[in-house]
């Protein structure tokens, strides 16, 4: 348990020196989170027939929508907590990635709106990256020790707390990078036939992991760990509604489908 074990070669370091000068690893892998967003749309854009400027555009927006989505998401925990905690919850997080899955499409499709683009092939388009985003920004979290899982004296040492802990984090980093991998075979595989289909797919995907990886999480507070006394964990409640959102949204886009093909 805590301070029975001793550090060694394993223990994660929240920063990397080089020639005495610190690097933070958290901070480190978010600036690599945030470059493979163009790096992903840029690779992907001959597949959707984008140009340079249109891959550029959207690697902008894509970005500056998943900042406001993840600043929206830190409001939103700290007033979800604070009602949970009777307005005794406070916290200065100013970001939450795991809202970035579930705004992201809601800005896009009131731009794709104003644009008149097609929203089914950008929000095809768009999907692996999110997922990049979220591989990068855990593997941050195993360095800076956030993102805690339980006692583990097989785990990895988490800098944080002193111990060894269940390496969640890097779980979470795990399937998130399999689910990349999942959306761009799909979108090889079906996205011409059947498109609309890879963003909600992968949302049903990351709910599902993300939701199990939960229950091995410990959160800084009790009524994070265990929302409203209910035995679920406040992100799970978010994992329901991207899970229940992205089936509802494929249910439309095939319906859709069905329709336009029984008129063709």
């Amino acid at each position: 348990m805590a301070g029975s074990i001793s550090v060694t070669e394993y223990k994660m370091k929240p920063y990397f020196y080089i020639n005495s000068i610190a690097i933070n690893m958290y901070n480190f892998f978010f600036a690599i989170a945030l470059l493979s967003v163009p790096v992903v749309l840029f690779l992907l854009r001959k597949r959707f027939d984008f140009s340079v400027k249109q891959a550029a555009v959207y690697s902008g927006f894509t970005l500056a929508f998943g900042l406001v989505a993840a600043w929206i998401t830190a409001m939103l925990k700290q007033a979800m907590l604070s009602y949970a905690s009777g307005g005794t919850y406070t916290n200065n997080e100013k970001l939450r990635n795991y809202g970035i899955p579930v705004f992201l499409p809601i800005f896009f499709f009131i731009y794709c709106l104003i644009r008149k683009d097609d929203f089914k092939k950008v929000s095809d388009y768009i999907a692996p990256c999110v997922y990049m985003v979220m591989t990068f920004v855990k593997i941050g979290c195993v360095f800076a020790g956030c993102c805690n899982g339980g006692p583990d004296e097989h785990g990895i040492w988490n800098a944080e707390l002193g111990d060894r802990t269940v390496p969640v984090q890097l779980y979470d980093s795990i399937t998130s990078f399999i689910i990349v991998i999942i959306c761009i075979i799909l979108i090889r595989k079906i996205h011409e036939k059947h498109p609309g289909y890879i963003y909600p797919v992968g949302g049903m995907l990351f709910a599902l992991t993300k939701g199990f990886w939960e229950f091995f999480r410990i959160h800084p507070t009790e009524y994070e760990t265990n929302y409203l006394n209910t035995g679920l964990t406040l992100w799970q409640y978010w994992m329901i509604a991207l899970f229940i959102g992205c089936v509802i949204w494929l249910l439309l886009v095939r319906r859709k489908e069905i329709a336009q093909t029984g008129n063709a």
